[in-house]
């Protein structure tokens, strides 16, 4: 006999993702509300981005992998059902039998050679165990183990980079509003020169060039104000775009972004990386998946060892009458199947060698990066305090410019020109400030330890 256990529904199940729906949707229209800092995209992106949404598929796939993997371990339980007519004698007399409705007038020859029809319903129930399957059953589980945390460790790298993207868009977008006001104040300077420059001309005291100069320069510093706008612009809606926002939803970077990030040598960063990174530690897990797929391969030529059992019911009527039990064990072991099975090792170890010969490229290309990242982190911090002291230096000049201009010591384009080399060493000192923080970023990454925690 086989006996089922009681099913129960748990409800937690059923009323948690609705919960969790209602949740992001509260948070979502919060949030929406105004974006403001870096902490605020950062737990947004994390959550809405529709990429990093996306990606979690394939962890979800890897599990489900697992489960099939485990699965294999449990009996395979069958249910059928059907009805057959037949006036096949053989037939015929066998389903008399297994209906247990055979009498002595069944044993005469002329009834036997020409019964007419019978009509048999049969149920069916087939319960089949694994013993053993060469190996496959374990090597299969170890396969969906390592894929799995392959996948897991694949998301959290995705991860990662949503956050870095995350961080340089907030960052671009900070720095394109910073140099919207620089702009705005060299615009205002400029109109302010352009109508003193017109009222000295007309005392006499400055010649027309000298006007056409100021209107030169505070043209080039409107269309610079308006490529400040541009870029600002530009930068909401890549920002948008890695958060998850709508296209009409605005974010503005009102607060100045700050990390905290550790202070590594370059071999030391290189070491962190090869003992950090998710990708890499995804390709590791990867290849010893590929590893166990050349043992599930290698288990078809190993004999198979089930357990089986059934109980069917016959009856010449829809009913569970005259049951049937059987149980045993069978064995088998494939001879020959053309070469194919031979194939599928030569594949899988095919994908093996290839997936050895990446994981050691792929640790060069960790290296580079490392590499390129910590330099490109080193000359930032150079550039921003080169920029720093180029701007203290300009604007220093553009002092003792002015002072010689009032006296007379200087002319227009000299003080004009001094005014540009401001505007320009200005905007430049913007970038090279908030670079430093996206090389930051990118050194975190490329390290394989960045997360909300660099987030002051």
């Amino acid at each position: 006999m086989f006996f089922w256990s009681n099913v129960s529904v748990n409800y937690n199940v059923l009323i948690k993702p609705v919960v969790v729906l209602v949740s992001v949707m509260i948070s979502a229209s919060a949030y929406a509300a105004e974006i403001t800092t870096l902490r605020e995209s950062v737990n947004y992106a994390l959550h809405h981005n529709r990429l990093l949404a996306a990606d979690n598929s394939s962890v979800e796939q890897a599990r489900a992998g697992q489960d099939m993997a485990y699965g294999h371990f449990m009996p395979s339980i069958d249910l059928s059902t059907g009805v057959a007519r037949t006036d096949s004698p053989s037939n015929y007399f066998g389903t008399k039998l297994n209906q247990r409705k055979i009498t002595a007038a069944a044993f005469n020859p002329a009834f036997l050679n020409d019964p007419g029809y019978i009509n048999n319903y049969q149920t069916r129930l087939n319960v089949r165990m694994p013993i053993y399957q060469g190996g496959a059953l374990w090597a299969g589980k170890a396969q969906a183990d390592h894929q799995a945390e392959a996948a897991v460790l694949s998301h959290d790298y995705r991860r990662q980079q949503v956050l870095y993207q995350t961080i340089a868009a907030y960052v671009q977008t900070r720095q394109s509003y910073t140099a919207i006001h620089a702009m705005q104040t060299a615009v205002n300077a400029a109109e302010k020169r352009y109508q003193d420059t017109k009222a000295l001309q007309k005392r006499g005291i400055l010649i027309q060039s000298d006007v056409m100069d100021a209107n030169v320069h505070l043209l080039r510093s409107q269309l610079k104000l308006k490529q400040a706008n541009n870029a600002y612009a530009q930068a909401q809606d890549a920002l948008q775009r890695v958060l998850g926002l709508d296209a009409g939803t605005g974010v503005t970077a009102a607060k100045e972004p700050h990390l905290t990030v550790a202070e590594w040598t370059v071999d030391e960063a290189v070491d962190m990386a090869l003992a950090k990174r998710a990708d890499l530690k995804a390709l590791e897990a990867a290849y010893q998946a590929s590893q166990a797929g050349v043992d599930v391969t290698k288990a078809a030529f190993l004999p198979h060892v089930d357990l089986v059992a059934g109980q069917e019911w016959n009856a010449s009527s829809p009913a569970l009458k005259n049951r049937n039990t059987m149980i045993g064990a069978t064995i088998s072991m494939n001879l020959f199947a053309g070469g194919s099975d031979r194939a599928r090792t030569r594949a899988s170890r095919a994908k093996q060698i290839a997936l050895e010969l990446k994981l050691e490229d792929w640790k060069q290309q960790v290296r580079n990066e490392v590499r390129r990242a910590w330099r490109m982190l080193d000359e930032s911090k150079v550039r921003n305090a080169s920029e720093r002291e180029a701007l203290k230096q300009s604007e220093e000049s553009l002092r003792i410019k002015s002072l010689r201009y009032e006296q007379g010591l200087a002319k227009t384009s000299d003080l004009l020109d001094a005014q540009l080399q401001v505007d320009t060493t200005r905007l430049s000192s913007i970038r090279a400030r908030y670079d430093v923080t996206i090389a930051q970023a990118a050194l975190q990454l490329a390290v394989g330890t960045l997360n909300e925690g660099v987030i002051q």
